[in-house]
């Protein structure tokens, strides 16, 4: 038996008038007890039989009132201030009332399922990001009816680009990832989102490990996908520096295993997921994800496959980032772990790094490196110190704070870029682009995977990022190291 519950929606505006429109279909009304909203004129009012029971402001008397135990803040348009203050004046009142939002991109496709889409209320939502846009005519008309092959299909980006493709009217969605129970939780993910669609598209899931060709062959040769998202990869940058052969097997020949599916079964487009840590890279994870963009620029143009690199930072909430763990640290009591005072990062919710990935394929040629405008870089130590205070305990008073130094491979900031002046705008103020130039000679590139990959087992680690700095001559890596993941816990 389902569990009573008494939800309060913030925003008696189009959101939550779709929202509450949901739950009645689901047979659920039962469960709201009706909304607050910003406008005082709304107090009073009823939809749909629920009753706006005052402002905003006035949200911890109601929640006292009427024994809420979750909040859904339908205010996707709202300024961030204003969602602030509601969080805030909730998590004063009582910390354990759940708290879920519609994600900022919700608000661009009114014809869809909401419910699906809520998302548990975290730190990306207190951040002073911009306003983002895609653009959805472009997008569908690129995606419209195609069949679309995601590796990496179980992990934070992949399935979220899964999701957001159910948006856009794809005809059928090939989900690849090499761990089951990533993909069954995926699974269970896209069939509640598909319980709310009229239309629903055609989706298969396969477990297959990219570094296997020809187990992956088999699903192209099956499938005969359009369009593929590479999302697969090692990312976590720690234990990357000490499996520098399993780093470069998964990330850069796993790469070019897909890049020769593409070719050989005729895709049409391939987009590469790549990361921030591919510019001047210091870590091996970095130094893999730059070779794999230069092996997929030189695909660019084989057999009319056409190839882009999509490259960002920080996603809040991907698996294995920071943000987890910190939660995990706050609910343990402390303390919270940050490498540095002084450590940076760009940070955006992984549905906008997701749709803007999907928009950037849509406006792509063939051969570009498009840059997510990330917005402002953010002390780390700050994202704690707010994520505390989420929690409602107090940094360094009733929760701690320790500082353990820059892990191994790390950098301090993050960039994007080499030269912003090779940067040019799209039509998405959101995403920048320019042409990529590996400055490496193909053959250089291609001897190495045809006639060393397989035999890095037989090398040792430095001889391994030697080759690596051979190929990407902007590696800095110290040679002279410990392994510092031995007998503790690497974060």
């Amino acid at each position: 038996m389902r569990k009573k519950s008494h939800i309060l929606i913030a925003g008696a505006g189009e959101a939550g008038r779709m929202l509450l429109a949901e739950f009645v279909k689901r047979g659920r009304a039962v469960e709201i007890i009706g909304f607050v909203d910003d406008d005082p004129g709304k107090t009073g009012t009823v939809i749909d039989g629920k009753m706006v029971l005052g402002k905003t402001s006035d949200v911890t008397v109601i929640l006292e009132r009427n024994e809420v135990s979750r909040v859904i803040i339908a205010m996707p348009s709202a300024p961030h201030g204003s969602v602030n203050r509601v969080v805030g004046a909730i998590i004063a009142y009582n910390p354990g009332i759940h708290i879920h939002i519609i994600p900022q991109g919700e608000k661009f496709f009114d014809t869809v399922p909401l419910y699906p889409s809520l998302q548990e209320f975290t730190l990306s939502d207190l951040l002073k990001r911009d306003e983002y846009d895609v653009d959805i005519d472009a997008i569908e008309k690129k995606l419209s009816g195609r069949t679309i092959l995601i590796t990496g299909a179980g992990g934070s980006i992949g399935s979220e680009i899964c999701r957001q493709l159910l948006k856009f009217n794809v005809g059928k969605i090939i989900a690849v990832g090499r761990g089951e129970f990533s993909i069954y939780t995926l699974v269970k993910s896209l069939n509640e989102y598909m319980d709310f669609m009229e239309r629903k598209p055609r989706i298969v899931y396969r477990i297959a490990d990219v570094k296997e060709g020809r187990m992956l062959e088999k699903v192209f040769q099956e499938h005969r996908p359009e369009i593929v998202f590479h999302a697969a990869a090692h990312k976590h940058v720690p234990l990357m520096e000490y499996n520098e052969g399993e780093a470069i097997l998964n990330n850069v020949q796993g790469t070019r295993n897909v890049l020769d599916l593409s070719v050989r079964y005729g895709v049409d487009q391939f987009i590469f997921i790549s990361t921030d840590k591919a510019v001047r890279p210091t870590s091996v994870m970095g130094a893999t994800k730059r070779l794999a963009e230069m092996v997929t620029a030189l695909y660019n143009g084989r057999e009319g496959l056409r190839t882009a690199i999509v490259r960002f930072g920080n996603v809040i909430g991907s698996r294995g980032s920071v943000i987890p763990l910190f939660r995990e640290q706050i609910e343990r009591g402390g303390p919270v772990t940050v490498t540095d005072p002084g450590v940076t990062r760009y940070f955006m919710s992984i549905p906008e790094a997701s749709l803007l990935v999907i928009n950037a394929a849509a406006l792509s040629g063939g051969g570009e490196i498009f840059v997510l405008d990330m917005g402002e870089q953010y002390l780390v130590q700050d994202i704690a110190r707010r994520l505390i205070e989420l929690y409602g305990y107090r940094p360094d008073i009733d929760i701690k704070i320790e500082f353990t130094g820059l892990r191994p491979g790390e950098k301090g900031y993050e960039e994007l870029f080499y030269e912003d002046g090779d940067l040019v705008k799209t039509d998405n103020d959101k995403i920048l682009v320019k042409m990529n130039n590996t400055g490496i000679p193909a053959q250089m590139i291609f001897d190495f995977l045809d006639r060393e990959v397989q035999g890095l087992h037989e090398l040792s680690s430095l001889a391994i990022r030697q080759r690596l700095k051979k190929l990407v001559p902007d590696y800095e890596f110290t040679e002279d190291r410990k392994d510092e993941t031995e007998g503790r816990y690497v974060n």
